[in-house]
């Protein structure tokens, strides 16, 4: 059964430079970019910064645990 998780982004238009910017504020992870033209890569830009986070980092060498790995699409 598959779950589905909605995250926030906060997309903000800055008229001094002339460029979007994102906020994604969940658990604590303050992922923040900006400097894209439009929207639309602001948003890809952020789908980007939420997958690097939640990239899988290698689990601890512990024999005793069963590892698995879950599938996440972001976008």
């Amino acid at each position: 059964m598959a779950s589905v998780a909605r995250i926030p982004v906060r997309f903000s238009y800055e008229d001094r430079t002339q460029d979007w910017h994102f906020v994604v504020e969940q658990h604590g992870w303050g992922v923040v970019g900006g400097g894209q033209s439009t929207l639309a890569e602001a948003r890809l830009a952020a789908a980007e910064a939420v997958a690097v986070a939640l990239e899988a980092r290698p689990p601890l060498d512990d024999d005793q645990d069963e590892v698995e790995y879950l599938n996440v699409a972001v976008g």
